[in-house]
């Protein structure tokens, strides 16, 4: 069985390029352009082409739109607060960004990823970048995520414009609420967002409804732009984000609140005949405010409550060039602060409360430069260099955090990372439409405040309390990566493959002296740093445009991870491929069909408890219908997902709790 079921993933994933004998342009930027606003990709950006294919249920949400792409994953422990990962590299060897800003969740169990504070509304569109190509913006070994803020629009003359959309999902018989406005002058824009969204208890493929799912939140945002000059814009950002009563099934507490409010001030310059033809600095801010409880838990012996809070401020200036003609050069500098604390107060009856403090109040400074430079070198050629140098010193700065630390022999706190990056990139035509790429590149990453301070942090994934090691190493990653692409005018198809050592790979090891808090776990874990892991995958996709009104889209990935001695790493996904075929009925109406396949997992780390998944395949109707007037569009999107209502988990989920069954949704919208 499992046989079959491979080479048919392996089929249908790859069916453009085998029908064809051919393969899409390398990439180093994967972009989604998200439709709210119209805007144009980079020239090396393909992804365009994949825009519909992402956002076909237009009321999913940004996780589910990022979801899609073919080199990221999710740690599922809830509908809502996925960690997004990058190929087999784990949330925290991977840098997620606003806008090029720093995001830091204030939840120890990681359930607020800066991914759930931004709704797709606020976006202009998400940017994935892999390995060293992500190393401009931020220190890390496994890629970087990026989602691009939506600005106001100027006009010729005064004008108002936006969309109300309105949408609902059988499965959690969730709805969504949203709103946009924009006003538009010849020196000034405002733009306004608003989005609500409510989910119950979801029904999985079983047909049971699943306890403690369920969540409600509302999106605020605001974006104003003004023209100082020609050539010199004035932008100022603000995000409010509210999020309560949300359900996590697979982690013992939910969350009673979770806020963040983030706002920035921009000053840019863009003109092509400047020597610099593009400067931008930025000034930003956040704080989030996250507080998990238990309180909705049946017959707990201990009831507890565990806040946490995160404030981060910084700024970055960039700026590029051309040095000489086919030549491009960009600098960027930045530096920030990040503050952290979060605690965990205990109610046992007939007993006093007990506090303490899981993330020992720490603070992060951190700074550093970066530049690319890249060389046309022949129409045929083409050459590019990241570098990236970042300085980061963590310290505990409370009284009570360094006792607590000491208890475990920690007398130094303070710890001081200088994180070297660099990448070269190697691009060639090869044979006509055949393109080659060729790039290595050398990465660090310092460890997060958990691996540092944690006290204490419960995982649900292996059952154990985790303490951190302030005497941590930085991870650093030496990694190479070969792509190969063709491109007609009919038919884009891409292939990579990639492999990385990650040296002082930090990763929890059972310590049997200690003892464990959390009643129910089978011991204590302290992070330490090991020899060396090995990650190595590939991934394809293909848009074969088979009509002028039918298209075929497909992707494929496949991860590998294994440990110095040989062990599996944990929470590597299988073999995964998503196919959709959609077909266009003139200028209104779209139909498109679509499955969704994933091989069974069954090597796993025994060190981690983890367990084995089974493979699924799941199919999907969609359809769209648009009609323009004169002032305004109409359009109503709509489908059924898992159609046959499969009973089926993905491998990144805790917990072994199923995914949604059937479900049933549909959106409309109005633009004026």
């Amino acid at each position: 069985m499992k046989t079959p079921f491979l080479m048919g993933s392996l089929a249908l994933g790859m069916w453009p390029a085998l029908a064809q004998q051919q393969a899409v342009p390398a990439d180093s930027v994967r972009t989604i352009v998200l439709q709210e606003v119209a805007v144009t990709t980079k020239s090396h950006s393909q992804q365009q082409h994949l825009q519909e294919f992402y956002q076909a249920n237009r009321s999913a949400t940004t996780e589910e739109l990022i979801a899609r792409m073919p080199e990221v994953s999710f740690i599922r422990r809830g509908s809502y607060g996925m960690e997004p990962t990058i190929r087999a590299y784990s949330p925290g060897q991977v840098s997620v960004m606003l806008d090029g800003m720093r995001l830091q969740g204030a939840c120890t169990d990681k359930m607020d990823p800066a991914t759930i504070y931004i709704e797709p509304l606020n976006l202009q569109g998400i940017e994935v970048q892999t390995a060293g190509a992500g190393s401009m913006q931020a220190a890390a070994i496994g890629g970087s995520l990026n989602m691009k803020l939506a600005e106001a629009e100027l006009a010729g003359a005064p004008a108002l414009s936006g969309s109300v959309s309105s949408g609902y999902q059988s499965a959690a018989q969730a709805v969504l609420e949203a709103l946009r406005l924009n006003y538009a002058t010849p020196t000034w824009g405002l733009r306004a967002s608003g989005t609500y969204r409510k989910s119950q208890n979801y029904r999985n493929g079983k047909g049971e409804k699943v306890l403690y799912s369920p969540y409600e939140k509302a999106n605020i945002a605001l974006n104003a732009k003004y023209l100082l000059e020609e050539d010199l814009v004035l932008k100022a950002d603000f995000i409010a984000d509210e999020g309560w009563n949300i359900g996590f099934p697979a982690l013992p507490m939910d969350v009673g609140e979770a806020s963040a409010r983030i706002g920035s001030v921009t000053l840019l310059r863009e003109n092509e005949s400047r020597r610099w033809s593009r400067l931008e600095a930025r000034l930003y801010a956040n704080r989030i405010a996250h507080a998990m409880d238990d309180s909705a838990r049946p017959d707990l012996p201990v009831r507890m409550d565990m806040p946490g809070l995160s404030r981060t401020s910084g700024l970055y200036v960039e700026g590029s060039m051309a040095p000489a003609p086919n030549q491009q050069l960009t600098l960027r500098a930045d530096a920030s602060s990040s503050y952290l604390e979060a605690s965990m107060t205990m109610y046992q009856p007939g007993q006093a409360p007990m506090y303490m403090l899981t993330w020992p109040n720490n603070r992060e400074l951190q700074s550093g430069v970066a530049a690319q430079y890249t060389l046309q070198a022949g129409a045929k050629t083409q050459l590019q260099l990241n570098s990236r140098l970042q300085v980061s010193r963590f310290s505990v700065t409370s009284a009570a955090g360094r006792d607590q630390l000491s208890v475990f022999g920690y007398g130094q706190t303070r710890q001081q990372f200088v994180i070297p990056s660099v990448s070269v990139q190697a691009s060639r035509v090869l044979y006509k439409k055949l393109k080659g790429t060729l790039s290595g590149s050398f990465n660090g990453r310092t460890p997060s405040a958990s691996e540092l301070y944690g006290f204490y942090l419960f995982s649900r994934f292996d059952g154990y309390d985790y303490i951190g090691n302030p005497a941590l190493k930085p991870e650093q990653s030496l990694q190479g990566e070969l792509t190969l692409s063709w491109q007609e005018p009919r038919l884009r198809v891409q292939l990579t493959g990639y492999a990385s050592r990650v040296a002082n790979y930090i990763v929890g090891a059972y310590e049997a002296e200690l003892s464990a808090m959390t009643i129910g776990a089978h011991g204590v874990k302290v992070y330490q740093n090991e020899a060396y892991a090995l990650l190595a995958g590939a991934e394809a996709s293909a848009v074969y445009n088979i009509t002028a009104y039918t298209q075929l889209v497909s992707t494929l990935r496949y991860g590998y991870g294994r440990s110095a001695g040989g062990d599996p790493l944990p929470m590597v996904a299988p073999l995964r491929s998503v196919s959709s075929l959609r077909r266009y009925f003139g200028d209104r109406l779209w139909v498109q069909g679509e499955t969704e396949m994933a091989a069974a997992q069954h090597r796993t780390s025994a060190r981690f408890q983890e367990k084995p998944t089974e493979a699924f395949m799941l199919w999907h109707l969609r359809a769209g219908y648009r009609l323009e007037t004169e002032k305004k569009v109409w359009e109503l999107n709509g489908g059924v997902e898992n159609l046959f209502d499969a009973a089926y988990r993905e491998h990144l989920d805790w917990g072994q709790v199923l995914r949604p069954g059937r479900n049933i949704f549909f959106q409309a919208s109005m633009a004026f």
